[in-house]
């Protein structure tokens, strides 16, 4: 084996360590996974007592797409909220249902106007049955938006009597 082939190999292998190094560091965050059942959801959350945070957007829209990559999910990925909130994305635009607090499919554009969201993308925060336990938040400076979705968590925690706070 020459020279440029021993070189090569040795950056495969470097890659592979990194992407599997990348990897098991993202599955260690609980990720923001599509809403397909919150009757389900729900079911789960009244058992571990928290809230669940749904992320409404238009998937079509820039703003909201920003806002999840920018701003959620490198807050997802600190590990803070992993156990303790349940995180889900329903965007409205598409076409097909999401089955409701109640175990009913609903169209996902309906969840705006069950929510009472005028504007996306915006992050509602909602207790087992699906009742808001704060008000929604909208999307604002990404650099800030850790603080404010703490601060919204630790309302909804409190609406719950969950003791869990994030600072």
């Amino acid at each position: 084996m020459g020279f440029n082939q021993l070189n090569q190999r040795y950056l495969q292998v470097l890659f592979m360590f990194l992407l599997t190094l990348f990897s098991a560091f993202s599955f260690a965050s609980e990720p923001l996974l599509p809403a397909v059942n919150l009757a389900e959801d729900g079911k789960i959350a009244a058992q571990k007592n928290q809230p669940i945070a749904i992320l409404l957007l238009s998937s079509r829209v820039k703003s909201g797409r920003v806002l999840k990559e920018e701003a959620l999910l490198p807050n997802l990925m600190s590990g803070v909220f992993d156990g303790k909130v349940m995180f889900r994305e329903i965007a409205v635009n598409e076409a097909g249902t999401v089955v409701d607090f109640y175990g009913e499919a609903l169209p996902r554009a309906e969840y705006k106007a069950l929510f009472n969201i005028s504007s996306l993308p915006a992050l509602v925060f909602v207790n087992a049955e699906g009742e808001p336990l704060t008000t929604p938040l909208f999307s604002g400076a990404y650099e800030f938006y850790g603080f404010y979705l703490k601060r919204k968590l630790n309302e909804a925690m409190q609406a719950l009597d969950n003791p869990t706070r994030f600072e």
